[in-house]
């Protein structure tokens, strides 16, 4: 039963609370992704917050390559950060590996504070399930500028987090934070009004804007379950 729900605005905020259960949020698009790819049949995601841990990585391990360099797929990777685009896929019995900007760095700077689980709207009942099984649940919002700024899409997905949560535990208290989301009524307003969605549709990736704004399209919990320096191994613990 959960007894808390807090929201974190950063990930550095998020290392200041307290709590059994990590849910990192990076809406557009870096967990959208994960539970893109995961849905898709990949068998375990290697995250890394250096791209060039990721090269070498992901070569030494045979894994697909995923991730984005200022929006875009550096040029040796086998695809984007887009689950619109990773959507079409078949990845079954495949090992992946994503670097981001943000959200990867984000779930690098959790792992190990808790259980740490990659959420988004595409699997969102997936992750809230999962979630209700801890005292204490964070959500953090992965932000922008490798973490150090706020991002109004993922508080805006974290709402949509924290009102489901709260209606299923009535309950449980609220952060401050977390007050201020689940009063939130301009839910997919705020993402699609954000300034990560202009950036996004600037470089001709709307598609990934209108993909991470459909709830459920995975049913998998992409859970934390190895890390090391600068690196975080997931994989789907529904």
């Amino acid at each position: 039963m959960v007894s808390l729900i807090e929201v974190a605005a950063i990930p550095a905020e998020a290392l200041l609370i307290p709590a059994d259960c990590y849910v990192v949020i990076d809406c557009l698009r870096a967990t959208t992704t994960i539970a893109t790819v995961f849905a898709r049949g990949l068998t375990d995601l290697v995250v890394c917050d250096s791209l060039e841990q990721s090269r070498i990585r992901g070569a030494a391990e045979d894994r697909v390559l995923f991730g984005e360099v200022g929006g875009l797929p550096p040029d040796d990777f086998d695809y984007g950060n887009s689950p619109a685009e990773a959507s079409g896929l078949h990845l079954d019995g495949r090992r992946g590996l994503l670097y981001t900007t943000n959200g990867t760095t984000a779930i690098c700077v959790l792992a190990g504070q808790g259980t740490v689980i990659a959420g988004s709207l595409a699997n969102l009942s997936a992750v809230i399930t999962a979630c209700e099984q801890f005292s204490t649940v964070a959500f953090v919002c992965a932000g922008e500028a490798r973490g150090n700024r706020f991002g109004l899409d993922d508080f805006d997905a974290a709402a949509w987090f924290v009102q489901e949560l709260a209606r299923r535990n009535p309950g449980a208290g609220l952060g401050d934070l977390a007050l201020l989301a689940a009063r939130s009524t301009q839910l997919d307003r705020l993402i699609l009004d954000s300034r990560h969605a202009d950036e996004t549709r600037r470089l001709g990736l709307a598609r990934d804007i209108d993909f991470a704004l459909r709830r459920d399209t995975s049913a998998t919990v992409p859970m934390v379950t190895a890390h090391g320096q600068g690196w975080a191994l997931l994989e789907d613990r529904r």
